[in-house]
């Protein structure tokens, strides 16, 4: 490894280590509380509890600033949320631009007698076009469904949340992408429900065949995009210390400006010893082959949303390793039956004892018991359901269940065709919002 090569590594730690560094979060927690205390008027307020609130991971901090935060949120009015919404540059080009709700899914048909429907939005910006609507649409969809928010990332966006929470008068369901969040948003409002399971949750098991661990040609597999948070780079100064022979798959997609190219040369930089074949853009079908003759599947992000491709490999079969103190979701599925949190400085050596006892583990029976889409579904049925009795809203039918590959989708066709009257309702209702076809292009 060159000196150049050896200091853009000691660089990357460093930056790593800043930008996720615990205390500095809870600096700038403190820092954006402070801004929002001296600040003149109720939006700038606004603006900063709500970005204090999202920094703040002790539950200490999380107790004292949601106070102000609720504040802002009980004095602020909706339509200044909602300018606060609007004005986020993550949301701003596709409410403006691309309108239409993607990656959403209708649970359950409104029925007679105020029964209400169920829609479920995966990730913020679909719930931003939600709320982007105007204040008759939105509420007419607030009185014919019962909108279920499932977040992409850790922490989530809480001036959206307090936008929904002005703007809707039904409560809004969630189900967060990480469990170190729950108590935070469980105790932010009472009608903010937080619904069981993880975001990652969703994965159906029927589509994974996996093969007898001693027939498994892959030992590692790497499936992350190309982004400088899925941090390549200390994957690759581990594999430096593992031996030569592993076979070694990646699978990725374009991310910030990186392909396949920029890991193949970042790698022979670092100076991986092993001949890794490198995948970019592959379909679902082949990822998923790729999952069942792996015998571990790595992650080393050290905070992101829930991570599906960690909940797909426990499926496929796949020991999972992931980076110790990463705040993501999925990490609360390892345990003794799944796979191994591998330490920071020392995670040769961990996935080394990992690829040896690999064998010996049960990922996919484990996930089969516990995390299963119809499983999820089932419990927050039960969520929906005894909110609708506990305010005597009827409740004669269940919601259908969807699955996650590679976006959300009905998984059965009996279930697709007797909702599809109520996504042509929603359509003709609300056309600048539901595309026609969105049932079967959720996924744009």
């Amino acid at each position: 490894m060159s000196l150049k090569t050896r200091l853009r590594l000691l660089l990357w730690r460093v930056e790593d280590d800043l930008r996720y560094s615990r205390r500095l979060r809870a600096a700038l927690a403190w820092l954006h509380w402070l801004r929002g205390r001296l600040a003149r008027g109720s939006e700038k307020q606004a603006r900063h509890f709500s970005k204090a609130l999202s920094l703040a991971e002790t539950p200490r901090s999380a107790v004292f600033i949601a106070e102000d935060f609720r504040h802002s949120l009980a004095t602020v009015a909706g339509p200044v949320w909602r300018r606060i919404v609007a004005s986020n540059p993550r949301y701003t080009p596709l409410i403006q631009e691309k309108p239409l709700l993607t990656r959403s899914v209708i649970l359950k048909a409104p029925g007679p007698a105020g029964e209400k429907g169920a829609l479920l939005n995966y990730f913020e910006y679909n719930l931003a076009r939600v709320l982007a609507l105007s204040e008759v649409d939105l509420a007419w969809l607030d009185s014919r469904y019962h909108l279920i928010f499932v977040a992409s990332w850790s922490p989530t966006d809480y001036a959206l949340l307090a936008s929904a929470l002005r703007c809707l008068k039904s409560p809004l369901f969630i189900q967060c992408a990480n469990e170190a969040e729950r108590e935070k948003l469980a105790a932010l409002h009472p009608r903010l429900i937080c619904l069981p399971g993880l975001a990652c949750d969703w994965v159906d098991p029927v589509f994974y065949q996996p093969k007898p661990n001693s027939e498994r040609s892959i030992d590692i597999l790497m499936v992350a995009n190309w982004g400088a948070f899925k941090r390549h780079w200390e994957f690759f100064a581990a594999l430096t210390r593992l031996p030569a022979h592993l076979r070694v798959v990646l699978v990725g997609q374009k991310e910030g400006g990186r392909d396949k190219d920029f890991i193949a040369r970042l790698a022979r930089e670092i100076g991986v010893p092993q001949q890794l074949q490198l995948l970019e853009s592959l379909p679902i079908e082949k990822v998923t082959e790729l999952e069942c003759d792996a015998r571990v599947s790595v992650i080393l992000s050290r905070r992101e949303g829930g991570c599906v491709a960690a909940v797909e490999s426990l499926f496929a079969g796949c020991a999972l390793a992931m980076r110790a103190g990463a705040h993501i979701g999925s990490s609360a599925h390892i345990n003794a039956q799944t796979g191994a949190l591998l330490r920071p400085g020392r995670i040769a050596e961990d996935l080394s004892a990992l690829l040896e006892n690999c064998g010996a583990l049960g990922p996919r029976d484990w996930a089969c018991a516990n995390i299963r889409n119809d499983l999820t579904l089932s419990r927050i049925n039960t969520v929906l359901k005894s909110q609708a009795a506990a305010v005597s809203q009827p409740w004669t039918t269940d919601l259908a269940v969807p699955r996650w590959r590679p976006h959300p989708a009905l998984a059965h066709e009996a279930e697709r065709e007797r909702l599809r009257p109520a996504y042509a309702e929603l359509h003709q209702r609300l056309p600048g919002l539901v595309s026609a076809d969105l049932m079967d292009q959720s996924h744009r």
